[in-house]
């Protein structure tokens, strides 16, 4: 089973990472070597043992390759010229946008105004309670 891992890192980061992952092939490399050294007590399974560290070989010459593919592509990147996105759609009418701003400030101003008076008028319907 194969998985697809996707993660950010820093620039600065990618070397220290990919030598990283690199050094884990590295140690399954020793693992396929120590595998491979045919003891006198198992030379009846030397065939089994190349079938099973060439497995393993492989397996590791197809993620190195996919290491270095990784790779050469970040530094082409790093190089690559990055073409200018398009700016954000201007404004059709500058006009119409401020207009349509004033008329919704018209129209908070005209609830504001409402809210107050409302307030003050409940205030004059309280009847008086003097002595």
């Amino acid at each position: 089973m194969r998985a697809t891992i996707s993660f950010e890192a820093d620039v600065d980061q990618v070397n220290v990472l990919m030598g990283a992952l690199v050094k884990q092939e590295a140690e399954r490399l020793r693992d396929v070597a120590h595998l491979l050294s045919v003891g006198k007590d198992q030379e009846h399974k030397v065939g089994e043992k190349i079938s099973t560290g060439l497995e393993m070989v492989q397996k590791i010459a197809h993620q190195l390759s996919q290491y270095k593919d990784m790779l050469e592509s970040f530094e082409r990147s790093k190089f690559e010229t990055i073409l200018p996105q398009a700016a954000a759609q201007p404004v059709a009418n500058l006009g119409d946008a401020v207009a349509n701003l004033n008329k919704f400030g018209n129209f908070i101003d005209r609830l504001n105004d409402s809210a107050s008076e409302a307030t003050s008028g409940e205030e004059n319907d309280i009847p008086s309670q003097e002595g």
